[in-house]
């Protein structure tokens, strides 16, 4: 589907109340595969690309990556399948684009989840926190020893157990290389095959646009707090059961405690639909129950 400065790749999966999954920083609609089946019993599931990732190419250059554009695409989608309102939830940067939907479209909501934002501006300590100097880490490991090394430094960062490989300058290099030589032979395959890239690698495409132009707008996006409180939908902040000690873990919890919306507690880290999919599935069935009962 067509949007200002992009072509949006969506799947759709179920019946019932419609619900969209968001995808953080570098993933797409594959990050939530394990986890549609389930919900699909009871949702009408829709994941997507976001701009400028995996199958979702953007036709300007130069188009626009802020969290307020990608917002207006989650409207979009519901109103390419003619959807009035839906359940999302967002992780991550996708949650980041979750809080912006509440504040600034929350009549086309049904109820929202908002799973570890990174919004390291609403921590008292703000910019000098330990959450921001580990930003800021990565950001400068990108800079200096480039993009596919700055990846490896985010899968620290986001994994529930990264390689230690990863972890030193020597190691992301080794593994830099490799990608490289990987993405290279996958895209020759292509070449020959005509198939298109799997997940993994749709992942790796999405490295630079990741490091160079997603994480400076996430990083520097500051909620309309004000407006937040006045959002009558029902909402609720949440976060893995081993997140904590993460940068993505504390803004979570303090955003909880401003707002008095309950905080929950998902299994596993940064990606519970992947490492624990029919668990995530259903919490997250019953965090939206608890929004919108089902009638009997």
């Amino acid at each position: 589907m067509k949007v200002p400065g992009a072509r949006l790749y969506t799947e759709i999966a179920g019946e019932g109340p419609p619900l969209v999954l968001v995808s953080g920083g570098g993933g797409d609609a594959g990050m939530y595969e394990d986890a549609v089946p389930p919900l699909a019993e009871r949702f009408t599931v829709i994941t997507f690309d976001r701009r400028g990732n995996s199958r979702s190419p953007l036709v300007e250059p130069d188009a626009s990556l802020t969290v307020s554009r990608q917002a207006a695409d989650v409207v979009a989608i519901l109103d390419h399948y003619g959807i009035d309102r839906a359940f999302v939830f967002g992780n991550s940067a996708g949650a980041i684009i979750t809080v912006e939907l509440l504040i600034r479209h929350a009549d086309r909501l049904r109820g929202a989840v908002v799973h570890e934002p990174p919004l390291v501006g609403v921590l008292p300590d703000g910019r000098d926190s330990p959450e921001q100097r580990a930003f800021d880490e990565l950001a400068g490991i990108a800079e200096r020893e480039g993009p596919m090394q700055g990846f490896a430094a985010f899968s620290v960062m986001t994994l529930p157990k990264a390689p230690r490989l990863f972890t030193n300058p020597t190691g992301r290099a080794v593994t830099a290389g490799a990608l490289r030589v990987a993405m290279g032979g996958a895209a020759l395959a292509r070449r020959v095959t005509g198939r298109r890239p799997s997940g993994m690698f749709r992942l790796m495409g999405n490295v630079d646009i990741l490091l160079t132009r997603e994480l400076p707008v996430f990083m520097s996006y500051q909620p309309d707090l004000k407006a937040l409180e006045t959002v009558t939908i029902p909402w609720c902040l949440a976060t893995g059961h081993d997140s904590v000690g993460r940068p993505y873990y504390r803004p979570a919890h303090v955003l909880s405690e401003r707002f008095g919306v309950p905080c929950e507690e998902f299994p596993g880290g940064h990606t519970p639909y992947q490492t624990h999919p029919r668990e995530f599935a259903d919490l997250l069935t019953t965090i939206l129950d608890g929004f919108d009962p089902p009638k009997t």
